[in-house]
């Protein structure tokens, strides 16, 4: 089967992954696989490892910034075009405007470099090879993989698909995600004590708590405040490929628009999103939005505006057209 390379450093795992139904597309339409060359903070490794349209991921070899470090500069290059001439690769696509991942295609040995051609860039790519028309085009933004991909491939649309899918008999577990990348998007702790508190009365008794190594303290106070009434399962000390094979047993998750969150989405999982200053992302219907009122602005603070009471209500009506199935 042939090989294709895309280069896409990623803005934070949870933006990555969100994306892959796009390079799925795209590998199936051109009956290729894909290796990518991505940035570590992806954490692409650990959950595209076993796909059947992912032949690899390399981490990008990254330098110093400044003038100081021009040197180690170059020599990260040369180590990111080397990790990658090991392939031979029919397509390059660079999905970042930036030119030095576009330099790094250049050096690569394939026989098509296509790029999103913003800015700078567009004065090195081909016009049929390219997203934007012209160095002033109006940047897409999030949509950006989405309409490169349907060009790409000539789609009207593409269609979400999950990376891994179990039945719903296996699903016993419900995911609370209290991890978050920062505070404008940490919904109070407290507020998730409810939830659970809510989800307990509704005979939910097992729990896989979604956190980071910032939420430790978290952890433990939701252990004190539950005791031995619930069973849980806490991920603050454990690696991410542990944490897949539980997250792939959740009958849905609730929490902050994090990566675990459009992980959970990507194991086909229906996830309520608690959005604060980002706005939410409609991608694929497992998505369920809980987000600020329409009269609140969009800050690093709004989500404190988000009331337990509205979530409660958004969760009620969720269970509701599930049937109100408790596990």
């Amino acid at each position: 089967m042939n090989k294709i390379l895309v280069i896409d450093p990623g803005k934070g795992w949870g933006h990555f992954v969100s994306k892959m139904y796009c390079y799925q597309k795209l590998s199936e339409y051109l009956n290729a696989k894909i290796v990518f060359l991505t940035k570590r903070s992806t954490q692409a490794a650990d959950y595209l490892k076993s796909t059947n349209f992912c032949e690899d991921v390399i981490y990008l070899k990254e330098s110093k910034k400044g003038i100081l470090n021009t040197l180690d500069y170059f020599k990260s290059f040369i180590g990111n075009v080397k990790s990658i001439n090991k392939f031979n690769f029919k397509y390059c696509f660079v999905f970042h405007p930036s030119l030095r991942y576009l330099l790094i295609a250049n050096f690569s040995h394939s026989n098509e470099i296509w790029g999103l051609g913003l800015k700078y860039q567009n004065f090195f790519i081909k016009n049929d090879r390219r997203l934007y028309s012209n160095f002033f085009s109006k940047t897409i933004n999030d949509n950006e993989t989405y309409e490169f991909v349907k060009k790409i491939t000539h789609s009207s649309s593409i269609k979400f698909k999950p990376l891994y899918s179990i039945n719903e008999s296996s699903r016993d577990t419900i995911g609370i995600i209290i991890a978050a990348s920062g505070h404008e998007k940490k919904w109070s702790i407290n507020n998730y004590l409810e939830i659970i508190n809510y989800l307990k009365k509704k005979n939910y008794r097992k729990f896989l708590i979604l956190s980071g190594i910032d939420q430790l303290k978290e952890e433990e106070l939701i252990k004190e405040s539950f005791k031995d009434e619930l069973e849980f399962t806490f991920t603050a000390s454990k690696k991410i490929e542990e944490v897949i094979s539980y997250l792939k047993h959740c009958k849905f998750c609730i929490g902050n628009d994090t990566g675990f969150s459009h992980l959970s989405v990507n194991l086909d999982v229906e996830t309520l999103i608690i959005y604060g200053n980002c706005i939410p992302q409609s991608y694929s219907s497992l998505i369920h939005h809980i987000d600020i009122d329409e009269n609140i602005k969009r800050s690093s603070s709004s989500i404190n505006t988000i009331t337990t009471e509205k979530v409660l209500t958004k969760l009620s009506e969720f269970l509701h057209r599930r049937g109100g199935r408790a596990v």
